[in-house]
């Protein structure tokens, strides 16, 4: 406040900066943990390496080893959308623990990939990681299985070590087969590769040409030419069932991601896309309204922080992202006295209550066909 102690009575107007536009954070920033064709020295293992483009990926670790998950899977990540990610380099499965903690200092990741792993216990420690940040999502390979449905097989063993309440990552399964690189030209094979790099990819492509609330399903995997295995409808509905994501292969059609659930035993945050979305909203509003700490903790700050989320979760409604034919139908945000008394506001506090109406898949689309003749219907169960 300027003093006026100085000068003429009068009226004298002065400029307040508002607060800006919360904009939304990224949702497409990939980290990739595995053993790579030319490791760093020991005092660089598990430290983060950023990369564009597969290019700088080899330049820096080398391409294809056979054996070696990762450099096939960070190509898929490039293959099929994606744009920057981050590699971090293990000897083995024993340094997934020391990269995972690297991950906790990398703000904008937002898809976290163990391409080949399908260890549940290391993969729980990823997806604790995603769920302890809470804007990151763990794109997870199933195990190579040749009877998917088996109870006490590897990848319904595996499942059952990975289910949560959360539902921040989500299992992926059959393995692709794609062109083998290291193949001689004049003897052209196919290999099988883990596939959470390709749909970490996809991810990162549905995300800019629609948005982070739409599910990353009926995307064909580009790169693939081929399955491990080939489902019918049948075991496919079982795996769905058990919220294990499959890649199928329709007659005509490359092979396409078809599934869209996560690791989740509740119904809730069962959707892929509902959990990115929310945690994309999360990550939002805790980036966009900094300028808030501090400030004096009035009704003047409730309603600068509640015009500031309703307008960003207006734009979220608009592109689609929330149910509802109004933004009153699709969110509401709520900050008074009930949610922060005197007791609150004497701890530092200040509590923002948000709800959203999440858009949810189409998973089942149904078709009643019947035969008509012209007067009355006839309908087919």
């Amino acid at each position: 406040m300027a003093s006026f102690e100085d000068k003429a009575p009068g009226v004298y107007v002065e400029e307040i900066t508002p607060a800006g536009p919360i904009a939304g954070v990224g949702t497409s920033t990939a980290a990739f943990i595995g053993q790579v064709t030319r490791p760093p020295a020991d005092a660089d293992l598990a430290k983060p390496v950023p990369i564009t483009n597969w290019t700088e990926f080899t330049d820096e670790f080398d391409a294809y080893k056979a054996g070696l998950n990762l450099p096939f899977a960070v190509r898929g990540w490039f293959e099929n959308g994606g744009a920057f990610a981050y590699v971090l380099p293990v000897k083995d499965n024993a340094g997934i623990a020391d990269a995972v903690k690297q991950l906790t200092r990398l703000a904008d990741v937002s898809l976290v990939c163990l391409p080949g792993v399908v260890d549940p216990v290391q993969q729980s420690l990823v997806l604790a990681h995603c769920e302890a940040m809470g804007d990151r999502f763990a794109v997870l390979d199933g195990a190579r299985d040749t009877d998917p449905l088996k109870s006490d097989g590897p990848l319904q063993k595996q499942r059952g070590g990975l289910l949560s309440k959360s539902g921040f990552g989500a299992l992926y399964w059959p393995w692709i087969r794609i062109d083998d690189p290291l193949a001689p030209l004049d003897k052209p094979a196919q290999i099988p590769v883990p596939p959470s790099g390709h749909v970490a990819g996809i991810m990162a492509r549905s995300d800019a040409q629609v948005g982070v609330h739409k599910a990353p399903a009926n995307e064909v995997v580009r790169g693939a030419r081929d399955l491990d295995y080939l489902l019918n409808d049948e075991e496919h509905g079982k795996l769905n069932q058990a919220n294990i994501n499959a890649i199928r292969r329709f007659p005509g059609r490359q092979p396409l991601v078809w599934g869209a659930r996560t690791l989740t035993d509740g119904t809730p945050w069962r959707y892929v896309n509902v959990r990115r979305l929310v945690s994309f909203v999360e990550d939002s509003i805790r980036e966009g309204v900094r300028w808030a700490v501090f400030a004096p903790n009035n009704t003047t700050l409730w309603k600068g922080l509640e015009r500031s989320i309703t307008e960003f979760l207006t734009r979220v409604w608009q592109s689609g992202a929330l149910f509802g034919r109004t933004a009153k139908e699709a969110f509401y945000v709520k900050i008074d006295e009930e949610l922060n008394p005197s007791a609150v506001r004497n701890l530092g506090q200040v509590v923002v209550e948000i709800g959203l109406a999440a858009v949810r898949p189409a998973e089942f689309v149904v078709v009643r066909l019947g035969l008509w003749d012209g007067g009355s219907r006839i309908n087919e169960g």
